[in-house]
């Protein structure tokens, strides 16, 4: 049907408003976000400089996701309790944000250490 039609059948009362919407404007498609596949990691620990900068070498290429999901206990994985009263997210849920691409984590803690997380 063109739109010519839809608005002659609306002028007419034939087609109900929210109808005639439709008809005319079609409903975009839901994006779906990109997966990642890779995991960028950096910790700085402002006390030791000699920490930093080994956590730096050793982390200095993006390790792949699948990789870094090995090392996650079955336990920690399947628990449905938040992380902490600040953050009321499950773990599960952490994980699905962390396979999404674009995604940057910054984590400061008490004792001044930062682990920064960027998908790729």
């Amino acid at each position: 049907m063109t739109k010519y039609e839809v608005l002659n059948q609306l002028n007419n009362n034939e087609l109900d408003t929210t109808k005639a919407y439709n008809l005319l404007y079609k409903i975009p498609k839901e994006r779906k976000p990109k997966k990642a596949f890779f995991l960028k990691v950096r910790i700085r620990v402002p006390e030791s400089k000699g920490a930093t900068i080994f956590l730096g070498i050793l982390l200095f290429l993006p390790m792949p996701i699948v990789l870094a999901k090995l090392f996650i206990p079955r336990k920690i994985k399947n628990s449905t309790s938040p992380i902490s009263d600040q953050l009321p997210v499950n773990f599960s849920e952490m994980l699905q944000l962390i396979s999404m691409r674009g995604i940057k984590i910054d984590i400061k803690t008490h004792d001044n250490v930062r682990v920064y997380m960027k998908t790729i």
